[in-house]
């Protein structure tokens, strides 16, 4: 579909990339770039691995960032795109890469505690005290 020429060049055009860990073997298999090319043309690379946590790649930096436990496993389907939410929320906020990681993964786990790919709820006060609880 689109060879690495036009993989780097779509690379470059972007601020920030975040990728699940079976997308992150495929994007440096089909660019042939790795961390390092690919971080000195972005802000951030992101890696996502279930529930097994978050990479953040920076320029400087790579940042682990761990999985918040579910209470309960209902759902993963739509769980990439609230940890997308959470990073987008972070970043628009102002806040640095871990504590977007942090707020991403505390997404996750809501999400998949819910059936569907939008039903899950919360209050302000109930993620404040669930991100205190899972990060300090």
């Amino acid at each position: 579909m689109f060879g690495p020429e036009d993989l780097q060049r779509f690379l470059t055009q972007a601020r920030w990339v975040t990728v699940n860990d079976y997308e992150w073997q495929l994007l440096q298999q089909k660019s042939r770039w790795g961390v390092s090319e690919i971080t000195s043309h972005i802000e951030a690379l992101i890696v996502t691995r279930g529930a097994a946590g978050a990479v953040i790649h920076t320029r400087g930096e790579q940042i682990a960032i761990p999985a918040v436990p579910a209470q309960q496993v209902v759902d993963p389907t739509g769980c990439g795109d609230a940890f997308r939410a959470g990073i987008i929320h972070g970043l628009l906020h102002g806040l640095d890469w871990r504590t977007s990681g942090h707020i991403a993964s505390l997404m996750g786990a809501i999400k998949v505690e819910a059936r569907g790919t939008q039903n899950h709820r919360f209050t302000r006060r109930e993620f404040d005290q669930r991100l205190a609880r899972a990060f300090g």
